[in-house]
């Protein structure tokens, strides 16, 4: 993985990452945010290809949501990618196709970089949040006090 500083001003940085075949996409993500000490930001935009997509998606409406988890194989196209990350942890959905389908969800691990991926990431450095969970567990982000 290739990153690099597109502007810099008083302390606030906009990145590029670009990914390589066989790069896997979340993970990459997770290991600049790390490496970068990125402790809340916003993934703005990704595209890219990718020869493995694992996600997953709601399958109703239920109080307590039931989710399915995916893997497709083949020359995906990435269309969009956007999300946040707070606490070192991104939080991303796309939105991706293939010669018959188009797929969108939640970004897991083990999504395989097929030609390049284009990340543009802005990290949120003067914002305190977190993240907590409701009764259901789904998790919502909150201002830290």
């Amino acid at each position: 993985m290739k990153t690099f500083r597109i502007k810099e001003c008083k302390e606030k940085s906009l990145f590029i990452l670009n990914l390589e075949p066989g790069d896997l996409l979340l993970e990459s993500i997770k290991k600049f945010v790390q490496e970068n000490f990125i402790k809340h930001g916003c993934v703005i935009s990704g595209i890219g290809t990718l020869k493995k997509l694992r996600y997953h998606r709601v399958l109703n409406t239920n109080y307590v949501p039931e989710n399915e988890y995916l893997t497709i194989e083949g020359a995906i196209e990435l269309s969009a990618l956007q999300g946040l990350i707070i606490n070192y942890e991104p939080h991303l959905h796309f939105v991706a196709s293939d010669l018959e389908k188009t797929y969108s969800g939640h970004l897991e691990d083990g999504c395989e970089v097929l030609y390049l991926s284009e990340i543009l990431l802005l990290p949120l450095e003067d914002i305190k949040l977190k993240r907590i969970p409701d009764k259901r567990n789904v998790t919502y982000i909150t201002l830290e006090e």
